[in-house]
């Protein structure tokens, strides 16, 4: 998850139009040769969030129209996407690594950021009517090598959880990390293809929430193949949890169309846009009965 947090790249032109600030960072991350966490790409990072993230007085509509934004963006995208995936693979390593895990794991930078969104589903969630109800259980798709959302879900919602990721080096980190960081037998890790409707029926079987994850699906037929099968899986009633982005911050991360969203046989219930420190939107739907 990216997050407005840390050091400053002290080689960017802060002078310059917001489009061409972006496009910089862009290019110097490109130059870097890997997002992998470094102290350049960390503040390479935390410019382009900031640049993202605060833009009280900017068009932001003429930003993203500009051509070569448009251009750079699916590309962008990834570099983030990779990045995060390096530095959340890095931080599982340093967890598993450390005599005490737990005061490893919340040495994470971007700790804060994570509660921050929990707390937001949780309130979205709340908003379109979700009940908690005995024996029921989360699903979260997308959890990647350092689950801490799910952990977090877990513990505020007092439910199993399943953790569904594709990435086989994923999930075993991912196992290890809840063996040393979860209440025992509260948070299974499973192999299994999101965009797959037989593995997100098993996923979520039993389960009366789902929640998505923003980097599941780059691409917009990526995330309509993940809705899909979602919808597909689920029992009627389900909610499912969207992670989206908006504005500038679609730069980071992939949108969601709430059409997309009604296409794959979800109802929308609740959209909303965080305007504060943590990036990602929140989209709440329900399977139909």
């Amino acid at each position: 998850m990216l997050s407005a947090v840390g050091s400053r790249a002290e080689d960017v032109d802060q002078s310059g139009s917001l489009p061409g600030r972006i496009l910089g960072l862009y290019e110097q991350l490109r130059a870097q040769g890997s997002p992998a966490p470094s102290p350049v790409v960390n503040a390479l990072f935390t410019e382009l969030v900031t640049a993202c993230v605060h833009t009280d007085a900017v068009d932001v509509a003429s930003v993203l129209s500009q051509p070569r934004i448009a251009e750079v963006r699916p590309d962008l995208i990834r570099l983030c996407a990779e990045g995060e995936a390096l530095l959340e693979d890095l931080w599982a390593r340093r967890i598993l690594a450390a005599t005490d895990a737990r005061a490893e794991a919340a040495r994470f930078p971007y700790l804060g950021n994570y509660h921050g969104l929990a707390r937001l589903e949780l309130h979205a969630l709340a908003g379109a009517g979700h009940r908690r109800g005995p024996g029921r259980g989360v699903c979260f798709v997308g959890g990647g090598p350092l689950p801490l959302s799910a952990m977090l879900l877990a513990r505020a919602l007092g439910a199993r959880i399943t953790v569904v990721d594709r990435d086989a080096q994923a999930v075993d980190l991912s196992r290890r990390l809840v063996v040393r960081l979860a209440p025992a037998r509260q948070i299974d890790v499973v192999l299994s293809d999101a965009a797959s409707a037989p593995d997100m029926a098993r996923a979520t079987a039993g389960c009366d929430v789902v929640v998505v994850a923003a980097l599941v699906g780059l691409t917009s037929a990526e995330k309509r193949a993940v809705l899909r099968a979602t919808s597909a899986g689920v029992e009627p009633g389900t909610y499912v949890v969207i992670r989206s982005a908006d504005g500038l911050r679609s730069l980071l991360y992939p949108t969601v169309d709430v059409r997309d969203v009604r296409d794959a046989g979800l109802v929308p219930e609740v959209v909303l846009h965080p305007l504060g420190e943590v990036v990602n939107s929140v989209i709440v739907a329900r399977r139909r009965s």
